[in-house]
């Protein structure tokens, strides 16, 4: 369903929240022996719209009124709201286990002795909060991937093979 959100964007103010550094969190997540590369399934679609404000979300079919009980993608500040989330969830794993960038996230394991700590620990966490993942997009246990377009290694960040 696409729906039109001009006007409704038009009328809010711009959060400005600030997204995650993409170098910092690129740097952070090299030189790790294993990592982790996991998705957000549908990740604003995760996140409950305020009662008060789904009425404004309201569109038409041809045969009823609908509104969104969910964060819509084309909302103006789903970005910002929604990494105000992950870095509200991830905080206490942020920069030291776990770097995310919207719903685009790495664990990392500096040794391999703490890899299933590290992996449980970061499962907890987001089972706390019923965020889900896409099963489609994990990827576990390896020693290098793409994170963000780049390419991290236990050597730190190398060109991408694929490019």
């Amino acid at each position: 369903m696409c729906v039109d959100f001009t006007d409704l964007n038009n009328g809010c103010l711009k959060d400005s929240y600030p997204l995650s550094s993409i170098n910092i969190l690129v740097y952070s997540a090299s030189r790790c022996s294993m990592l982790n590369f996991m998705d957000a399934f549908l990740g604003y679609n995760q996140i409950q719209m305020h009662p008060i404000d789904e009425d404004k979300t309201a569109f038409m079919t041809e045969t009823t009124n609908c509104y969104y009980k969910v964060m819509s993608f084309f909302l103006k500040n789903v970005d910002a709201t929604y990494q105000r989330l992950m870095d509200k969830i991830l905080e206490p794993l942020t920069g030291r286990i776990v770097q995310a960038y919207v719903d685009d996230m790495v664990v990392t394991s500096r040794e391999f002795e703490k890899y299933h700590a590290d992996l449980e620990q970061f499962f907890k966490t987001i089972n706390k909060y019923h965020l889900k993942l896409n099963l489609e997009k994990y990827v576990f246990g390896v020693k290098a991937g793409r994170f963000l377009r780049f390419h991290l290694t236990k050597r730190g960040i190398e060109a991408n093979p694929d490019k």
